[in-house]
């Protein structure tokens, strides 16, 4: 039975970087689009959404039936609760991905110019970063865990600089507002995939060592639990 649970776990697994190769692909067209203003990119980016949110469901639903018939321990059931969260952050990348592809579709039929280089250059830094997390949840590794984290902190100087950047143009052209707002929602959304790739790795190293580790002020660091709240038997 142990080794039916192996392989069928070895497939789930495989199905997993499936989805995370998709949800990767989604980003890296969204960026071409970005650099060449090809609006179909995008219009595909937007339709790919759907199909991710079924690859989601299909883990879940895989999941839920190794964890009833097969009742794994250990590093399996740590993999399988660890990877469902996984999928989950995956849907919800895929989420953001979207809305920087509809968001470039207005503006494509709003604006005349292009895409601050700026924000391309930070969305190149959030793929690799995405991509990085991915090899994270293939090789099932702490140590790359950790650098992740560490690099998510260059994600947020970059919003931070483009954001006072915006601001700042806002207040000199409000009548370029719209344009404005719209790549400041881009790049949020980019920032905000920053962080959900730290959430990923946070699973794996759950997976992996048994332990909770959040990452905190860019670094990865133990959750250490107190007394408890929610399972705190005093009334």
């Amino acid at each position: 039975m142990k080794w039916l649970l192996e392989q069928k776990i070895e497939r789930y697994k495989k199905a997993l970087m499936k989805m995370g190769w998709f949800t990767e692909k989604m980003l890296i067209r969204t960026i071409e689009s970005m650099e060449t203003r090809q609006p179909a990119l995008v219009r595909q980016v937007v339709e790919d959404d759907d199909v991710l949110d079924a690859m989601e469901i299909e883990l879940r639903e895989e999941a839920t039936i190794l964890l009833g018939l097969y009742t794994p321990t250990g590093f399996n059931l740590r993999f399988l609760v660890g990877t469902l969260e996984v999928a989950n952050i995956l849907e919800k990348i895929g989420d953001r991905v979207r809305k920087m592809a509809q968001l470039l579709l207005n503006f494509y039929r709003e604006q005349p110019v292009g895409v601050d280089p700026n924000i391309v250059r930070m969305a190149k830094s959030v793929a690799l970063l995405f991509k990085e997390t991915l090899g994270v949840v293939a090789d099932m590794r702490s140590e790359t865990a950790f650098e992740v984290c560490m690099k998510d902190s260059e994600i947020d100087e970059m919003f931070q600089d483009i954001r006072s950047e915006l601001a700042s143009l806002l207040r000199e052209k409000p009548n370029q507002s719209e344009r404005i707002l719209c790549l400041l929602e881009i790049a949020q959304n980019l920032e905000e995939t920053a962080d959900l790739c730290t959430n990923i790795v946070e699973s794996v190293l759950f997976a992996v060592s048994g332990t909770n580790y959040k990452c905190f002020r860019d670094q990865m660091r133990l959750f250490k639990r107190g007394e408890g709240v929610l399972f705190d038997d005093t009334d």
